[in-house]
């Protein structure tokens, strides 16, 4: 009954994993926007003060 060792991946098989390699690709996208977002945020701006 379960002695079958070959696996046939169904189309839904193939789509599950399509669709979670897109959520975690996408996931590491935004964290890495948001990272240089914060980046960019932290440099200081020089104040007109001191162009004076």
């Amino acid at each position: 009954m379960f002695t079958n060792t070959s696996f046939a991946a169904t189309k839904l098989d193939k789509a599950i994993v399509i669709s979670i390699a897109a959520m975690l690709t996408m996931n590491i996208f935004v964290l890495t926007q948001q990272h240089a977002a914060q980046a960019i945020a932290a440099v200081p701006a020089p104040s007109a003060t001191a162009q004076a």
